[in-house]
Formats: structure tokens, C-alpha cells, sequence
């Protein structure tokens, strides 16, 4: 039992620590150089919508204006049957092709109706809620000039300050240590799974995802890796969110995205052993690793009682030690001077993300998967 506790803390210990650890070193030695070249081909910017008439003008705007010194853009927008007045607002542009889709089917349709009209080199995808920044596209086009063995590489992701709070500030803190997490995976071979709001691709390596996909933003680039090519990561590339002011937001949000990793365990279990992928380790680490986490913590849980039932005084104090770390998150909700602690807030969205690693589980076997549109 005791040593069933230890191996339960230890994994618990390298999923957060000792994964990261190990990239730091791996990566360390690696220089990686962000290229400047020109790339002077056309580009395809593919975007799938569905009900965004308040955003969507923005964001066609925002992608008009981007900065590119190669050949033409064509922006391709899918729209999945929205019920309000998206087409309406599309039709107002010019230089964008709009496809419309008659039944609601979700994001991933949308993509292999998209990628059929695609007739580019590159294609870049990206999101509707996002800002990007101007020269997204020279950073992220820069990578396959004379590289014909780079497959895709991933913009950053980074949240806006402005109206967050400190729950907001908590998730932003995580998300840098996921940043940390990806630039090094990028450094020694590639990421297990890009942006979705902003990444490019080499249009030739997409292949159709079926339409309850998830996660399309990491099936697309491991299906790439597969093939033999490089899945990199640029923070030059930068597409701008607001974080989640709410713990119930950020739950729908990120129990979506954990039941995608669940289904894409159960569809690719070949991906977590070493001759079924080429960063089967990056993938196992990072995505599959992270949901036995709780799990695992729960188990040393149960174990640690048992064996303070049984005398064991050194089980009580890790027993009362974990204890108070859960309710770190219930009391910092109920009073706010907690959250104005940098380690309560992210201690607390550490607590929380495990919590949604739970019940993304749940919810997976419980609910059939969807790619449907959740809000």
C-alpha cells in the first residue's frame, strides 16, 4: 500500500513538475531561432463560424488588415447554419468566400468543407472571437520557406489585462505555464496540438476529420507529425483573447476541450506507446497524462486514509495537508482577499483545471461526444 501511495505522488509530481523539468533540460541546449525569410506565395485564411453577427465584421477586418508581402490572401469563411444574421454580415464584404452549410454540424465539418476549396500552398486557420496581431501571417508563413519537412507551427495564444479580474489573472498565470510547456516541446520536436485560434498548416498534409471531432486543433498537427513533419510554435505570432472572469465559464470551456483528449485516447491509443507516434512521449505527458492526474491524486487520497486508519501519524498530516489545499479554491471564491495572493490565484485555477479533468471524464462517458457549438 505504501508503495501503491508513493507511485500515485509521483505521477502526480511528473505530470506537473518533473514533464517540465525534463523539456527545460532537453530544450536548454537547443537555440531555435525564429527565421525572417519571405515567404511569396498566395495564402488561404480559413475561419468556421456559426451565430457571430456581434463579432464577425471585426474579425474580417482585422484579417483584411494583416500584413503580408508575398502574393494574394483569399479568405474562405464557413458558415455552420446560423440562425441569426452572420451570412447577412459576411455578404457585406468583398474578397471573402463564404460557404453555407444547410444543417448545423460543428467546427470540424466546417474545416473539411473549407480545406476542399483550398488551393494554396498554406493555409492558415483561425478563430472568429480572436484578435490577431498584424503580422501574424509574415511570423508564421517565414517557417516553410526551403523547410519542406515543417508540416504546421502554432501562433500564441495570450489574454488581455483589461476587464479581467482575479480569477481571470489566476487563468492567465496558467496559461503561461502552458506556454512554457509548448515552446519547449517545439524546441527538442514538435507540440502535440496548436493554437486553434491561429495556426498554419501545409494544406497538402490535411486530412478529413471525422465531425464529432473535438479537438481538431490537436488531431490535425499529430496526424501531421505522424506523417514525418514538424509541428513548431511561434510567439512572434500572437492572437489576443480575454480570459474567463468566472470559474463556471472557464468549466464549460476546458471540460469541452479535456473530453476532446479523451476522445482522441479512445480513437488514437496508439499514440501513447513509443513505436505508435513520432512525440508519442509529448503526447502521453502533456495531453493523456494530465487526465490520470486527479485520479491519481485521489487515489494517494484514499490510500493515505487507509493507512492513517491503520496509525499511521505521517499519513494524518498529508491527509489535512491535501485537504486544505482543496479548499483553497472554495475559499478564495467565497473571500476575495484570497485572490489577491499570486499563489492562491494559481493555486486555485491549478485546483479547478483538475476538478474539469474530472468531470470531463464523466461527461464523456456519460454524454455521446459532439463537435456541435457549445456557448
Amino acid at each position: 500500500m505504501l508503495l501503491a501511495f508513493w507511485f500515485c505522488l509521483f505521477f502526480v509530481a511528473y505530470v506537473y513538475i518533473l514533464y517540465p523539468l525534463a523539456l527545460y533540460l532537453l530544450s536548454k541546449p537547443k537555440i531555435t531561432i525564429a527565421p525572417t525569410v519571405k515567404y511569396k506565395g498566395d495564402i488561404t485564411i480559413v475561419m468556421v463560424v456559426c451565430n457571430e453577427d456581434t463579432s464577425v465584421a471585426r474579425k474580417i477586418n482585422n484579417l483584411q488588415e494583416l500584413k503580408f508581402n508575398g502574393g494574394d490572401i483569399k479568405i474562405i469563411v464557413v458558415d455552420d447554419a446560423s440562425d441569426d444574421a452572420t451570412v447577412d454580415v459576411l455578404s457585406e464584404f468583398t474578397g471573402v468566400t463564404v460557404i453555407t452549410s444547410k444543417a448545423r454540424s460543428g467546427k470540424a465539418s466546417g474545416l473539411n468543407l473549407a480545406m476542399k476549396e483550398v488551393d494554396t500552398e498554406l493555409v492558415m486557420l483561425v478563430d472568429c472571437r480572436q484578435r490577431l496581431e498584424l503580422d501574424v501571417l509574415v511570423h508564421l508563413t517565414s517557417w516553410f520557406v526551403g523547410n519542406p519537412k515543417m508540416g504546421a507551427v502554432s501562433g500564441e495564444l495570450m489574454f488581455e489585462t483589461q476587464g479581467g479580474n482575479d480569477f481571470s489573472s489566476g487563468m492567465d498565470g496558467y496559461w503561461r505555464y502552458e506556454k512554457f510547456i509548448r515552446k519547449s516541446e517545439a524546441a527538442i520536436a514538435s507540440v502535440p496540438g496548436v493554437t486553434g485560434a491561429l495556426y498554419m498548416l501545409r494544406a497538402s498534409l490535411f486530412e478529413e476529420v471525422p465531425s464529432n471531432t473535438l479537438l481538431d486543433d490537436v488531431q490535425i498537427p499529430m496526424v501531421v507529425s505522424n506523417k514525418g513533419y514538424r509541428v513548431g510554435f511561434d510567439e512572434r505570432a500572437v492572437a489576443w483573447d480575454t480570459p474567463s472572469v468566472c470559474a463556471a465559464k472557464e468549466r464549460s470551456r476546458k471540460i469541452r476541450t479535456l473530453s476532446g483528449n479523451y476522445q482522441l485516447l479512445f480513437r488514437f491509443p496508439e499514440w501513447i506507446v513509443p513505436t505508435g507516434h513520432p512525440i508519442w512521449w509529448q503526447f502521453f505527458s502533456h495531453k493523456i497524462a494530465r487526465l490520470l492526474a486527479p485520479l491519481f491524486a485521489l487515489a494517494s487520497f484514499l490510500l493515505a486514509t487507509i493507512m492513517f486508519f491503520q496509525g499511521s501519524v505521517w499519513a494524518g498530516y498529508y491527509l489535512a495537508a491535501f485537504t486544505a489545499g482543496l479548499l483553497i479554491a472554495p475559499l478564495s471564491m467565497r473571500f476575495n482577499f484570497l485572490n489577491k495572493i499570486p499563489l492562491t490565484k494559481f493555486l486555485t485555477s491549478f485546483i479547478l483545471l483538475n476538478w474539469f479533468c474530472v468531470l470531463a471524464l464523466v461527461k464523456y462517458f456519460s454524454v455521446s461526444s459532439s463537435g456541435a457549438w457549445k456557448r
